[in-house]
């Protein structure tokens, strides 16, 4: 069995950490994007091989537009957003545009194990090229 490749979009260095810590014992491939413009360039390349996609909602109006983008190409790749504690819309929005987990930041490491763990990625097949 293959490691899982997973995307993460993040600007923010200790969600990033926490999110290394919540994949060590899946042996992940983590792909991190700082901004949107280089999320869909690692989507363009390498979207057939993700099995998850995890995003950050900090980014405002443009992790909508991605998330939206990539659950467009993908629609069966699992996606975890998290929002801020008072971003209810941002949630609803995150969870009509392909989202399948929503989580409020601050949040634990195990918080985000058990929720990563929920999506099942490691069984997650991307699709063939």
């Amino acid at each position: 069995m293959t490691s899982p490749t997973v995307l993460l979009f993040t600007s923010d260095l200790t969600f990033d950490q926490m999110v290394s810590e919540a994949l060590l014992k899946t042996g992940a491939v983590l792909l991190t994007a700082r901004n949107v413009a280089q999320a869909l360039q690692l989507v363009s390349k390498r979207g057939r091989e993700l099995n998850l996609a995890l995003m950050d909602f900090e980014e405002g109006c443009r992790g909508m537009t991605l998330l939206s983008a990539i659950h467009t190409c993908y629609e069966q790749l699992p996606i975890l957003v998290t929002t801020s504690e008072d971003a209810d819309h941002a949630t609803a929005v995150a969870y009509a545009n392909g989202a399948r987990r929503c989580l409020t930041k601050p949040s634990h490491v195990s918080t985000l194990t058990a929720a990563i763990a929920d999506l099942n990625i490691v069984s997650y097949q991307p699709v063939a090229a």
